[in-house]
């Protein structure tokens, strides 16, 4: 039997996190798509409503805020995990040379670094081809499991998934570009030696195209690299996975 009450707080939850949700949140994606698919994924689910007088709408206005910050919550996760990308092509485009320049990003509406850029929709390609919006969604289906009506994470779990995902921000983000940085170093260092040797070289002509051609080769070379260390974070029993499971499995 259909519950209205629960087929709606379920579409809050949903409808939250598909909003949020990086793959949903380009201009291309039209609202009704995201509306649409939210309020399916809630008939299938049909989670039984929380016993709640109906005659009082403040209970109800509770339910509906703690399904929304859920969704967005979760959804909170995934973008911290795309955000090690976003980060990590912002500490490759200063060492290159690309640090001043941006690109418009007609799908947010936002200026972006380039190699941001690039690595994001390398990152969104690796995303859909391992499958990993099909175990994200699989597992929000089956948070109701976990996470019934009128539950919520544990306070405790909750800041330590969001402050170790904070500090992977940083740490993996590093990790990725350390061998471009490491390679544009050296050759500032290989570009400091000839300017001694001969002082009459122009360092600025010659370093810019240098270390904008140097960068670019170690990134071509390094593409298998990244596309492995992104399937890592995004597959199954990778980073992202053992947090946001983690998160639906923390109830109080």
């Amino acid at each position: 039997m259909l519950g209205i009450e629960g087929v709606l707080l379920a579409f809050v939850r949903f409808s939250a996190f598909t909003f949020s949700f990086p793959l949903f949140t380009q201009k291309s994606v039209p609202w009704q798509l995201k509306i649409g698919f939210s309020g399916l994924l809630a008939l299938i689910i049909n989670p039984p409503s929380a016993p709640t007088s109906s005659d009082n709408l403040i209970p109800w206005a509770g339910l509906i805020m703690q399904e929304m910050l859920i969704g967005f919550l979760l959804a909170f996760l995934v973008s911290l995990v795309f955000g090690i990308i976003y980060f990590t092509g912002q500490l490759i485009d200063v060492p290159i040379g690309f640090g001043m320049v941006s690109i418009f990003d007609p799908q947010t509406g936002t200026q972006l670094p380039i190699f941001s850029k690039f690595l994001d929709l390398l990152a969104m390609l690796v995303f859909l081809s391992i499958d990993a919006h099909l175990w994200i969604y699989d597992a929000l289906l089956k948070s109701y499991e976990m996470i019934p009506i009128g539950s919520f994470f544990t306070q405790e779990i909750t800041y330590e998934v969001v402050i170790f995902l904070g500090r992977a921000i940083f740490s993996v983000g590093l990790q990725i570009a350390l061998p471009v940085m490491g390679t544009i170093l050296l050759t500032d260092v290989a570009l400091g030696i000839v300017t001694r040797v001969v002082p009459q070289i122009n360092v600025f002509v010659i370093g810019f195209p240098l270390k904008i051609s140097v960068g670019l080769f170690m990134i071509i070379l390094l593409i298998p690299v990244y596309i492995n260390i992104i399937a890592k974070l995004f597959g199954y029993g990778g980073l992202l996975f053992q947090h946001f499971t983690g998160m639906i499995s923390s109830v109080q």
